[in-house]
């Protein structure tokens, strides 16, 4: 009798999941095994960030055409952009878009085969930013409906290693553009203009040379210091002397032939 509980039980629950995984595949008319099993792993595991997962040629099938939905993908995350249909539905100025994840291309504006990709690691700090503020941009404005299983999530909608790489680059992108801004704040840049007369450089600053409004004017510098790729370089700067440390004077030189409290000099640079 025992034996036979058990037997029940066991059929049940293979019976029991058997419906889950058919109401999931039934879900929609493109739900695919693949897809539906994925969700059902994930509710499993009880991570449903997201609603739904997608594999390339799931997503392939909404572009909008004959009126149906258009999902798109940034970064394997995917939105639906039904409302925007006059933009990413056919033959609309981004319809390239729609239905894959083209992120590369949301950069760099082409849409060939070369662009119309998801690798980006190796584009530059500035174009990682980028890609984050289009991202969160679709966030506020439309729907975020899944997971892009492929480069940046597996099949149980865990994030990738290449997924984990993108976003530890576009944090240290940031990071390293608020410090960057915060150098330009301290160390504006000086006027430049070059005189043809003497085939020098003229440098000065004034209390908004480098765009930055302020309350001092500063004396020319070549001041050394790190790019966002992080490459040494050198450019003028207008600094206040009295205001820098040792270990800050260390990074600062002064140009030739320039008095040390002029705020006008005119030099070469190379």
């Amino acid at each position: 009798m025992e034996g036979f509980n058990l037997k029940n039980t066991f059929f049940s629950c293979i019976t029991i999941i058997v419906l889950i995984l058919s109401m999931l595949f039934f879900y929609e008319p493109a739900q695919n095994l693949l897809c539906s099993f994925a969700i059902f792993e994930r509710f499993l595991i009880n991570t449903p960030k997201v609603c739904s997962l997608f594999d390339t040629t799931r997503l392939s099938r909404y572009k909008g055409v004959d009126g149906g939905k258009i999902y798109l993908s940034i970064l394997g995350n995917v939105f639906d952009v039904t409302e925007g249909r006059r933009f990413y539905g056919p033959g609309g100025s981004y319809s390239g878009f729609s239905g894959r994840d083209a992120s590369r291309s949301f950069i760099t504006g082409l849409f060939d085969e070369e662009n119309l990709t998801d690798h980006v690691s190796d584009m530059d700090p500035n174009d990682l930013i980028g890609l984050d503020t289009w991202i969160n941009t679709y966030k506020k404005k439309y729907k975020e409906i899944g997971k892009l299983i492929g480069r940046y999530y597996d099949s149980s909608g865990k994030e990738t290693d290449y997924c984990k790489l993108v976003f530890e680059k576009i944090k240290s992108s940031k990071m390293a553009k608020v410090a960057k801004n915060e150098e330009m704040a301290k160390y504006p840049s000086c006027n430049i203009e070059y005189v043809q007369e003497n085939q020098k450089s003229k440098v000065w600053c004034t209390k908004l040379s480098g765009g930055i409004q302020r309350n001092w004017i500063g004396v020319p510098r070549k001041l050394q210091s790190l790019d966002e790729n992080g490459k040494l370089s050198i450019r003028c700067a207008c600094v206040q002397l009295d205001t820098l440390s040792k270990a800050e004077l260390m990074h600062i030189n002064e140009y030739e032939d320039c008095d040390a409290n002029a705020t006008t000099c005119y030099v070469t640079i190379s």
